[in-house]
């Protein structure tokens, strides 16, 4: 079946039998899957990942698929286990047309009954504090840490329209639904960790933000003043150096540009770098070895990369799951999309969990980026049609 995407968020909304969907929707492809006929929790880091994923792929073309395809989500942690999934069925199309939707849901609503930040406020600020303490005392670069929004509604979620409305309210994102054990991930991912085309690999790796506005002129004076940030170009070009380590030992005519572009979400400006390179003829890396060399990059843990997930296991009160991991696809070709885990929720019945990071630099200040943080939450919070006041 085939949409346009106003459509499409339509379908999305009144069709509860996609409830147990798979969905990961770029602006490549749409894939969708239902049901579960093999599950793959092996770390991708486990030295048997690529032949479990090879057994599973030949037992699914003894199963009659032409081309089986692996779907789900991998955590911030790589030695922790994968959520990957062989569907019963899947379909994988062109993407839909990003014109603006003509959909809004604006009936659904929810209450906040109760809320609690992981960390307080308090708590945030002096975590930010002993992160820039770091900075002075070892070879910390950039750190990422983040706090997590624990939501009690007045109802549980109907995650159709939840993801109808995702889908409406930010057209050019990553849109994904990872069914996961007792509820979902869900949510709208503005950053491209990888995508695999036969020998081609993209990457977008975003860092640096501000805050939009709802005046025009504020919003355009927030972009310049983001691309001519200092704080926030160094924070982007510790995350393309990374990438651009990590990846040109590994490929061939590897693209980087120069200088970032500003690209914006409904509720942020990044600056974003789009890379991309050519794999080689002769042993070229697979795409879950290209995620194990590149992931967590700057963007999402900091650097040093072995130090900074230190620290955030020292300072972060929380257990990030799947949060800054992965959400993605890969088929038995080798190809594959695996957004960020980003501008996402995880929902079970009426309790969802929202998760926001910011990237410490040096010149950070602690308020900013508690402040950084609740912005970059709004794009659930929107979808599920909570008031800021509420919180």
């Amino acid at each position: 079946m085939r949409f346009t995407f106003p459509e499409y968020a339509d379908y999305v909304s009144a069709d509860h039998s996609q409830d147990d969907l798979f969905l990961f929707h770029s602006n490549v492809n749409l894939v969708r899957a239902k049901g579960v006929n093999q599950r793959l929790t092996t770390p991708i880091t486990s030295s048997s990942f690529s032949q479990e994923v090879d057994a599973l792929f030949k037992r699914e073309k003894k199963r009659g698929v032409t081309n089986p395809i692996l779907v789900g989500a991998i955590p911030f942690d790589l030695n922790r286990p994968a959520q990957l999934m062989a569907p019963l069925w899947h379909e994988r199309v062109p993407s839909l047309a990003r014109t603006v939707p003509s959909f809004m849901d604006r009936d659904f609503i929810h209450q906040a009954r109760e809320h609690r930040f992981t960390p307080d406020h308090v708590t945030f600020l002096n975590m930010i504090e002993q992160a820039l303490q770091q900075f002075e005392l070892s070879p910390l670069k950039k750190i990422v840490l983040s706090k997590i929004l624990t939501l009690t509604l007045d109802k549980p979620v109907d995650v159709s329209r939840l993801l109808a409305n995702i889908m409406a309210q930010n057209p050019s994102a990553y849109h994904f639904n990872v069914p996961l054990d007792g509820g979902f991930l869900i949510g709208a991912s503005p950053e491209l960790l990888i995508r695999k085309e036969g020998e081609r690999v993209f990457s977008n790796p975003l860092a640096g933000s501000a805050r939009r506005s709802s005046n025009a002129k504020e919003d355009q004076a927030a972009a310049i003043a983001l691309l001519s940030s200092v704080k926030d170009q160094y924070e982007h070009r510790l995350v393309v150096d990374a990438l651009r380590a990590a990846l040109s030992p590994l490929v061939d005519e590897l693209q980087v540009p120069m200088e970032p572009s500003v690209i914006s979400t409904p509720t942020m400006w990044h600056l974003s770098t789009d890379i991309e390179a050519k794999l080689p003829a002769i042993n070229p890396p697979t795409l879950f070895e290209l995620i194990e060399k590149i992931h967590p990059t700057p963007a999402m843990c900091g650097t040093p990369t072995a130090l900074a997930q230190h620290q955030i296991s020292s300072l972060e009160p929380h257990q990030r799951g799947f949060f800054s991991g992965l959400v993605g696809w890969c088929d038995s070709q080798g190809n594959g999309e695996w957004a960020i885990a980003i501008r996402c929720a995880s929902v079970s019945e009426n309790t969802v969990t929202l998760f926001a990071g910011a990237g410490v630099v040096p010149d950070s200040t602690p308020e900013s980026e508690w402040l950084e943080t609740s912005a970059k939450m709004r794009t659930m919070l929107n979808a599920l049609g909570i008031k800021e006041e509420e919180l």
